[in-house]
């Protein structure tokens, strides 16, 4: 029985990543999808809610959707792949698809050992210490191209986190040939930002189930909803909060909350922290998630989620329950007291309700 896997976040699901399953199909036996919640790298909520999205994911040809808990699902590139992988090795995982702009698994695996080298981290780190993000910083120190892509550095970090871990599976990747931040698509296929930002579009580029779905209005209400949670925090509570480094608690503890989020982002802002970086502390201040709490989920072992399965894979559920570390019950209640121990579960919790 050959399981591939795809790490993904389906916000929303569309052509291109239905073109990644269908790859998956084919090329082995059963899809398993291991999905972000309700929240998102972004730091934000998802347009339709996770059990909606791996719904769609299930039509679109996926065996089985389990959940990629809220700590590595909002987190940096890095920690996103290293929790994907880690749970894509649980399920049984020999193959790992993911799309990328570059196309050329060999080039992403020489690239990934380039970043592996001490001289390469050595120039990573000057860079920061001028004022660079990471992802500036990485680029700069190697000079190549592909890592102005964001995709591309994603599937740099799927390789490194099979490395690191060192699980047996294989990378394989696609070829993206959206856009990923372009907000009106060229061509046949069109990211998941230009259909968060033009819905009308979904129709030619998703798919009408995706639609009766749809709830931007999640997004709206968290960003009522996170300044006025930040102003609660005095500075030294926010620098308990996992990613807050180098001071920007303080930004963060004496910027204007009054304004709205996006008048609370533009404060905060510096050329070090990129605008994502930003809104994904927001989002681990607004959730009380923090460092000590964060640290520890990262040495242990994952628990995840099933979100939803095909009639079909009634084997890999059987699989799925007989693991300790996968919930296979509705029940949130359960799962939140073991996947997204990284938080107050109640203060997770509360906020998801208030996005209904």
């Amino acid at each position: 029985m050959k399981i591939s896997a795809i790490i993904c976040e389906f916000n929303p699901i569309h052509k291109g990543h239905k073109r990644l399953i269908d790859l998956a199909r084919n090329t082995s036996d059963y899809v398993v999808c291991v999905m972000s919640g309700n929240f998102t790298q972004r730091g934000l909520p998802a347009c339709a809610d996770k059990y909606a999205r791996a719904r769609h994911a299930v039509r679109c040809g996926a065996d089985l959707v389990v959940e990629l808990p809220t700590v590595f699902a909002c987190a940096s590139a890095e920690n996103f792949a290293l929790g994907g992988v880690k749970i894509a090795s649980m399920m049984g995982a020999e193959t790992l698809l993911f799309g990328s702009e570059c196309g050329d698994i060999t080039t992403l695996r020489l690239t990934a050992e380039l970043l592996q080298r001490p001289d390469t981290n050595e120039r990573i780190r000057e860079e920061i210490a001028k004022g660079a993000s990471y992802p500036k910083a990485v680029a700069l120190a190697l000079g190549l191209p592909i890592l102005d892509s964001p995709n591309n550095v994603l599937a740099l970090e799927y390789i490194r986190a099979i490395q690191r871990l060192n699980v047996n599976i294989e990378p394989v990747t696609l070829k993206r040939t959206d856009n990923y931040t372009a907000t009106h698509p060229k061509g046949r296929y069109a990211s998941s930002t230009a259909i968060r930002a033009n819905p009308e579009i979904i129709g030619k580029y998703s798919y009408p189930f995706v639609a009766e779905d749809m709830n931007l209005g999640a997004e709206t209400a968290f960003k009522e909803y996170a300044p006025h949670a930040l102003a609660t925090f005095t500075a030294e509570e926010l620098e308990l909060i996992e990613g807050m480094t180098e001071g920007i608690n303080n930004r963060i503890f004496a910027a204007d909350k009054s304004g709205g989020y996006e008048t609370l982002c533009e404060a905060v802002k510096t050329k070090r922290y990129t605008r994502a970086k930003i809104q994904r502390l927001i989002f681990a201040a607004t959730v009380a998630m923090t460092k000590n709490e964060v640290a520890t989920q990262m040495r242990s072992t994952p628990h995840t989620k099933v979100l939803a399965v095909s009639p079909r894979a009634t084997t890999l559920l059987e699989r799925a329950d007989n693991m300790t570390d996968i919930v296979t019950q509705r029940s949130d209640r359960l799962y939140y007291s073991f996947a997204n121990g990284v938080t107050p579960p109640t203060k997770l919790q509360v906020v998801e309700q208030k996005l209904k």
